[in-house]
């Protein structure tokens, strides 16, 4: 068999024939229960998603090697695999293709280490065999300017080994930033800067698929109104004058995100809310009029942003609809084909596939399955398990997440994300309201280890998508906008009534959590409704929106977004006092009953330790129960995997204190 030498080797991979014939059986499934609290926060077993060569006769995968990634490539004729780079000291990670014969990478500690010992980063290079490796840019360790950022934007063709790369060494000290592009040979580490003559402070730009760069978008912070601008610029040649096509002002929601040309390079696709629409939506731009032509994609209710080409067969193909769960649109008859074929042999699951010449890697997830990948020959119509994601989880069962809409105290619909425990009755359960971050950003309908723990626990978890969250349109965002504690509040404790209404939750066993906006939510709900929830969760969460200005060594403190989008969202703090003091959940933490756990990360800037520390001490000074960490070396979040680890039981030993089913039972005060 084909795949025996990766057998042996790595994957413990089978051959599933005759793919259209039928589907891909999963084993049985036993108590989720069993599940060790640290399997759900171990890093996957396997790191991101196995990279096809452009003429899809080699792969690039991250496997395991003496506890670090290291990168190999696997001809795919043979099933030879060849180790090409790894290091004693970092995992390797984000391996891609510069060619057929050349690849690009970067290095990483991972999850040994906290965020402030990860010196990682850099971009390096290296042939197929091994041979040629290249340091093109130091890591953070090695680096003199840490400030400065560097991506990669296209490659040039399938047989050259240079790259049109973004940086920002001229423009670092522009306060909303400012790149260039430049031609970079992997080979000799050379550069050349090909944005010599720009429109300045240049954030994105795009290319058509000749590499001529034709358009340069700029954002720019007006002085005399603190208002952030944006500005695209467009060009029909290399050596023509950069003209502006567009204008808006953020604070609008009108910004025009340009997503690329059409394969006849004169077609160019935009997205953007346009015609007094809500929700972004996909259009061809008309440059006779400068305005949005023929609408290719919307969706009611959800922002749609993201096209998908395919430069072997030189395609705009489709589209991702990225509602609350992604929906994959296809304008081409080819990936249409694959995607039902996939969809059948893989019932009840969610299927992403990435396509070179007739193979394809194919990416399963599903109710028990957090990720599984495989390798797809549309020829053979052979289709072969590379690896799972998460091992551990194989023959287990996870617990279903759900998509919800519930209605909001003033009629705004809330979308959200519910996992019940499987095999438990879904009747008057404990819950967990699990509130995001941001707050101006989103859930996603994907493996959560903290919803998955609890859930196998017995708890039913809520995932509210509250206003101003992302990517539901520009009503829902701006519904948000200075309402910190008061409807985005509501929003969190209308969806839990809605469940304890429906018999599903018990009313008397609800916790909240949440990191960062989540950790005020927290906070704020043990403040607005001190005998609805009865425990808090609180990690790296704010605890005064003011802090958010006031803190100067915060990164959001001065930042040009918070002098103009800040300020609207989240209130000024000078024109907005009797609100921000409203909003407080330091100033309010006198209501605060019920017992509440803080966690906070000692190098964090986006929200400052002395954010917990300020609330930490008022509650002990005023006699409240209150467990109190302080995550040595981590920033706003958990990189170590054994900090996650002792997280995930904390929290849980927390939750099991106050709502858990020996609580109940023994009918202890809460």
């Amino acid at each position: 068999m084909k795949s025996q030498t990766i057998k042996t080797w790595l994957f413990n991979s089978m051959v599933v024939s005759g793919l259209l014939l039928g589907s891909v059986c999963s084993t049985s499934a036993y108590a989720d229960s069993s599940i060790p609290v640290a399997d759900f926060y171990k890093k996957a077993a396997f790191s991101g998603r196995p990279v096809l060569s452009p003429d899809g006769k080699n792969l690039a995968v991250l496997v395991p090697r003496d506890g670090k990634f290291v990168l190999a490539v696997i001809n795919m004729e043979t099933r030879k695999p060849t180790v090409v780079a790894s290091d004693p000291n970092y995992d390797v990670t984000s391996p891609s293709w510069v060619n057929n014969r050349r690849l690009i990478f970067s290095v990483t500690k991972g999850s040994e280490v906290t965020a402030a010992e990860n010196d990682g980063g850099g971009l390096f290079a290296v042939d197929m065999d091994g041979k040629n490796f290249k340091t093109l840019i130091e890591t953070y360790k090695g680096r003199k300017h840490g400030d400065k950022s560097y991506g990669v934007v296209s490659n040039i063709s399938n047989d050259s080994d240079e790259l049109i790369v973004i940086d920002n060494s001229r423009g670092v000290s522009s306060e909303l930033g400012a790149t260039d592009l430049h031609l970079l040979d992997t080979k000799s580490g050379r550069t050349k800067l090909l944005t010599f003559k720009n429109p300045g402070k240049v954030g994105s730009w795009a290319l058509d698929h000749n590499n001529v760069i034709r358009v340069a978008t700029s954002y720019e912070l007006e002085s005399n109104t603190n208002r952030i601008k944006q500005t695209v610029h467009y060009r029909e040649k290399d050596n023509d004058e950069w003209k502006v096509m567009y204008t808006a002002y953020s604070d609008e929601g009108k910004d025009l995100n340009v997503l690329g040309f059409d394969f006849d390079n004169k077609t160019m696709f935009v997205s953007g809310r346009f015609n007094g629409k809500d929700t972004e939506a996909i259009h061809i731009w008309d440059f006779k009029t400068q305005s949005a032509g023929e609408l290719i994609l919307d969706a009611p209710g959800v922002d749609v942003s993201t096209l998908l080409q395919d430069e072997d067969l030189k395609k705009t193909y489709g589209a991702i609809i990225t509602g609350m769960k992604n929906e994959f649109v296809y304008f081409d008859e080819t990936y249409a084909k694959i995607q039902a074929n996939l969809n059948a042999s893989f019932p009840n699951e969610d299927v992403y596939f990435s396509l070179r010449g007739n193979r394809a890697i194919v990416t399963t997830t599903g109710v028990n399955n957090v990720g599984t990948v495989y390798f797809y020959d549309t020829k053979q119509q052979t289709l072969e398990k590379i690896y799972s994601v998460k091992p551990e989880f194989e023959g287990k069962k996870l617990s279903e997440k759900k998509v919800i809409n519930y209605t909001a105290r003033d009629g705004l619909n809330i979308p959200a994300y519910l996992t019940l425990p499987e095999g438990m009755p879904a009747k008057k359960l404990p819950l967990i309201a699990y509130i995001h971050g941001g707050p101006h950003a989103r859930d996603r309908f994907n493996y959560d280890p903290i919803t998955q723990m609890f859930a196998s626990r017995g708890y039913a978890v809520l995932q509210p998508q509250f206003r101003m969250s992302v990517g539901f349109g520009w009503k829902h965002f701006t519904a948000g906008w200075k309402q910190w504690g008061l409807a985005m509040q509501d929003d969190i404790t209308d969806g839990v009534n809605a469940l304890i209404d429906q018999g599903i939750v018990d009313k008397d066993r609800v916790c909240i959590i949440g990191a960062s906006y989540g950790g005020y939510a927290t906070m704020y709900g043990l403040i607005k409704d001190p005998d609805f929830y009865q425990c808090g969760i609180n990690f790296v969460g704010v605890t005064d929106v003011r802090m958010l200005f006031t803190v100067t060594w915060s990164d959001t403190s001065g930042s040009p977004f918070m002098k103009n989008m800040g300020r609207l969202m989240h209130g000024d703090p000078k024109t907005d006092q009797v609100y921000l003091d409203k909003a407080s959940a330091l100033l309010n933490a006198d209501k605060i009953k019920k017992p509440v756990l803080m966690a906070y990360g000692s190098e964090d800037i986006r929200v400052p330790l002395v954010h917990g520390e300020k609330m930490h001490d008022k509650l002990r000074a005023q006699g409240n129960t209150v467990d109190w960490m302080v995550m040595v070396g981590e920033g706003h979040g958990w990189a170590k995997e054994s900090n996650n680890i002792l997280w995930g039981e904390t929290i849980l030993n927390f939750v099991n204190r106050y709502i858990g089913d020996a609580t109940q039972k023994s009918g202890a005060k809460k």
